[in-house]
């Protein structure tokens, strides 16, 4: 009798575990389908207002609803969805480029792959990277955020206000709800497994991510302290100078942008806020590299990104050949210090973080430092790309202006970075919504 009690369980256990991995099967992606032909997706376009959804995308039909409407009130946005890793680093620019040619005229066209919209546009003065940022920012699912971008790239492409509707959330409706509830029964039959993987995964993610981003605002906040020392020792000598000379305008603006750097630091409470960070110390250190060189009547200095090395020495001086550990030769900008220290066959002084309880030079502590970086040189083109190719944040970014193909679309993306000049964009929307702790995954 015992024996035939403990098969049943033991029967009984096995099944459960049998209904869980089913659960995660079913819920589980689909393998990576490649990206249709540019022609297929701009002939649909011309038929379909503006919007184009590869077969294989599972979305629910609310959202996709909502993101066809969008985009159908748009004259100068194309929008399509594809699947997840349909399209890596190196077939990005290209792939995004060729759309916008097909399309011709002036134009911004839009591409959800998997969770991660990237974008480029054929239009002046519209920044699609900052576009990207501001629908990130907005509330609601993925489709919500997708609309956002539209309506915004619309109005900032016409010069006319968002079309109504396009910017702001929808509401859904009953289908939408519908959608959740069938999803939920779903998972109640086979998934509660998945329910319980997917939330514990989740938490350890989320708690990552926190000790992650607490580290980077320690090394930011040594940044701005070190600006900000800077600053202090050389006020004396800025006084000597007297209120009207030629350097006022230059010290004004690094006290502006240290002020700027620390409130932005304060609001930081995601990772790519540190960009803003970044962005301000970088400025600030040109200004204050400016105020130096008047103060020694030396000649100005040219608006260059700051030394790889180590960002807090300020402007590079110039280029010195350079490679990582087993890595490549490349050049890469360096202060006169530190250019000169690899010449003569000595380490430069990297700014070295701690990672797992060891200092590491920066550009090898992880994805969690893409936005660190990304603010200091993501306004000087291609230097990012050249010169961590071969390092662990260069293969976590991916291609420069990608926000980080190399690194998976949950690691990547984050911090939707620029490609100098704002025609190129990325950024991780995020899921189509949550169910009961579980991550919905691409869609």
């Amino acid at each position: 009798m015992k024996t035939t009690t403990a098969a049943r369980r033991v029967g009984a256990a096995l099944t459960a575990l049998l209904a869980g991995l089913l659960a995660i099967t079913a819920l589980a992606p689909a393998a990576h389908a490649a990206a249709p032909d540019p022609d297929t997706i701009v002939s649909e376009w011309k038929r379909n207002g503006h919007f184009y959804i590869d077969p294989s995308v599972q979305a629910p039909e609310s959202a996709v609803t909502d993101m066809r409407e969008a985009a159908a009130k748009a004259s100068t946005v194309y929008l399509a969805v594809l699947p997840a890793k349909s399209v890596n680093t190196n077939e990005a620019k290209t792939f995004l480029t060729s759309l916008s040619d097909k399309v011709g005229g002036e134009n911004t066209v839009g591409v959800m792959v998997g969770q991660t919209l990237i974008a480029h546009t054929s239009i002046p003065d519209v920044n699609v990277d900052r576009l990207i940022r501001d629908a990130r920012r907005t509330s609601g699912t993925a489709a919500d955020k997708v609309a956002a971008f539209i309506g915004s790239a619309e109005a900032a492409g016409t010069g006319k206000a968002p079309p109504e509707g396009a910017s702001a959330p929808s509401s859904g409706g009953g289908s939408g709800l519908g959608a959740l509830i069938a999803l939920g029964a779903l998972a109640l039959v086979g998934g509660g497994g998945y329910f319980l993987y997917s939330r514990g995964k989740n938490k350890k993610q989320a708690a990552l991510e926190a000790a992650q981003l607490s580290a980077v605002k320690k090394t930011v906040e040594e940044d701005v302290t070190k600006f900000g020392e800077e600053i202090t020792d050389l006020d004396t000598e800025v006084r000597l100078l007297g209120a009207g000379a030629e350097h006022q305008h230059d010290w004004q603006h690094a006290l502006d942008s240290y002020e700027k750097a620390k409130s932005e630091l304060a609001a930081v409470k995601h990772a790519q806020e540190i960009r803003n960070v970044t962005t301000a110390l970088e400025d600030g250190r040109y200004a204050l590299a400016c105020v130096k060189a008047r103060v020694e009547h030396r000649p100005l200095p040219e608006r260059r990104a700051p030394c790889f090395f180590n960002p807090q020495h300020g402007p590079s001086a110039r280029d010195v050949r350079w490679a990582p550990p087993c890595g490549t030769v490349r050049d890469v900008p360096a202060c006169a210090a530190d250019a000169e220290a690899i010449e003569r066959g000595f380490d430069p002084q990297m700014r070295t973080v701690m990672v797992n309880g060891e200092r590491r030079p920066y550009w090898e502590a992880g994805p969690a430092y893409q936005p660190y970086a990304s603010g200091y040189y993501g306004g000087f083109g291609d230097v990012m790309s050249m010169m961590l190719v071969g390092t662990m944040l260069g293969s976590m970014m991916g291609g420069w202006g990608y926000g980080g193909y190399g690194a998976g679309y949950d690691a990547g993306y984050e911090q939707g970075l620029d490609a100098g000049g704002g025609d190129f964009g990325g950024g991780d929307l995020g899921g189509w919504g949550d169910f009961g702790g579980g991550d919905f995954g691409d869609f």
